[in-house]
């Protein structure tokens, strides 16, 4: 079993070879690749997505940077629109954080397979499933 490092590397490998740029995050509690995703074909404009992995080196959860912010009065409805999204969507999960900031989370599990191509695909799979909500959410928010 590759450990924690080798399993980054093959992720980085893999991203590369795909077109992705990322970067090593030294300040995160677990050691972490981030991307930054959004413009072009994406209905957001910037979103970072960060790549934590387990010490294990079998697992890893992958979490974006702030969808959008909630104002107060409309948390209630937002929570709604968040929960049909997780309803919607089977590839991320979306949560309100302490600071009413919208999340998008999955986690991906690798083991022995490497980490390169089922990292890559569950980052993907992320940035495409907060494409497709991002419509909803920004309705919740302003509509």
């Amino acid at each position: 079993m590759p450990d924690v490092k080798e399993q980054i590397n093959e992720v980085g490998l893999e991203l590369t070879a795909r077109g992705i740029a990322y970067e090593y995050i030294d300040a995160f509690e677990k050691p972490a690749i981030g991307m930054a995703f959004g413009g072009g074909d994406y209905s957001f404009n910037n979103i970072a997505i960060t790549v934590a992995f387990d010490e294990d080196g079998e697992s890893a959860q992958i979490v974006s940077s702030p969808i959008a912010t909630v104002p107060g009065a409309k948390t209630a409805k937002l929570l709604m629109v968040l929960n049909q999204c997780n309803c919607d969507f089977r590839w991320a999960k979306f949560y309100l954080d302490e600071d009413n900031d919208v999340i998008a989370d999955t986690d991906v599990v690798f083991g022995d397979e490497g980490a390169g191509f089922a990292v890559a695909e569950a980052v993907m799979l992320a940035a495409s499933v907060i494409d497709d909500a991002y419509p909803e959410i920004m309705k919740g928010i302003w509509g």
